[in-house]
Formats: C-alpha cells, structure tokens, sequence
C-alpha cells in the first residue's frame, strides 16, 4: 500500500484580506421584526396621553441599548445613523399639535435635544404645566356606564401630576 498523505490542509495568509470590522449601529442589532412592533405599539404622543407614550419609547431605547444616551445622562453624543432613526421614531409619533409646541431650529437636528423639549413640555414641575393636567381633571366627565374608562383616566390624571 502506497503511503497516503495524512497532512491537513493548510490556509496560506499571503493572499488573504484581513477581516474587516464594519460599524453597526444599536438597531441593527434588535431583530427587525421585534424593533418594527415596538415602534408600531408606541402611539402618537398627545396633549393627553403623555405617561403612556414615555413608557413605550422609553422601552423602545432600552431595546435598541439607546436609553441611557437620551434618557439618562450620558455626555457621550449618539452615533449619526442612531440619531437619525431615533430622530425619525420620535418625530413621527408626535401629533401634529404637540410637534409644532416641541419641534424648533434648535432641536430639530438632535433626538436627544426632541427628548429633553417633550420631556420639559410635559413632564416638567412647572405651575403651567400642573395647571394644564388640573384643568383637564375638573374637566373629565363622569359617566356611570363606563366605572372602568372613569378610574383609568383619574390614574391617567394621578400619574401626570406626579411626574
């Protein structure tokens, strides 16, 4: 029997390209059907229903590892690419009414400058503020039918004072 060649075969390097490392921003990493269904389920940000649409894009950036770039106070400015998105997300689920009280040549270019004006629009302890939530509480309407949609929107009214 003739000797048989046992060698492995060995990848020669001189021709090879080393690998190369391509930048990836905080979304691509989120599967896109998870990322398409968080943003579908954050609704459009009203003068009423401010508590509930936080609590979604607040989820929304804890998903995509963006939360403490515009929530929290990190100095460490966001990637272009992830700033465009976020930029887009939360300009698109404004109303049309909130966008024009949010929206300025000042904040327009920056999803964390958005942030802070909707933050400080609605949830800031500023008397006006206080005074626009109290005025729609002496304002809600008592309907016996419907107990349920009556205590929801008093904790509606209770979270809004309280933030």
């Amino acid at each position: 029997m003739p000797d048989e060649d046992t060698s492995k075969p060995v990848a020669k390097t001189e021709n090879q390209k080393p690998p190369t490392t391509t930048y990836s921003n905080a979304m691509d990493k989120v599967n896109s059907t998870v990322l398409k269904t968080s943003i579908e389920g954050i609704p459009l940000l009203t003068n009423d229903n401010y508590s509930l649409w936080r609590v979604r894009v607040v989820n929304l950036l804890d998903l995509v590892g963006l939360k403490e770039h515009i929530v929290g106070d990190s100095k460490v400015e966001l990637p272009s690419e992830d700033n465009k998105l976020l930029k887009s997300i939360l300009v698109a689920k404004l109303d049309s009414s909130v966008q024009t009280n949010i929206i300025n040549s000042e904040n327009a270019d920056s999803a964390k400058a958005i942030w802070k004006s909707i933050t400080a629009f609605f949830a800031s302890t500023q008397s006006s503020n206080k005074a626009r939530v109290f005025k729609s509480f002496l304002r809600a309407q008592y309907t016996p039918s419907d107990i349920p949609g009556f205590i929801t929107s008093m904790k509606s009214f209770q979270a809004r004072l309280l933030e």
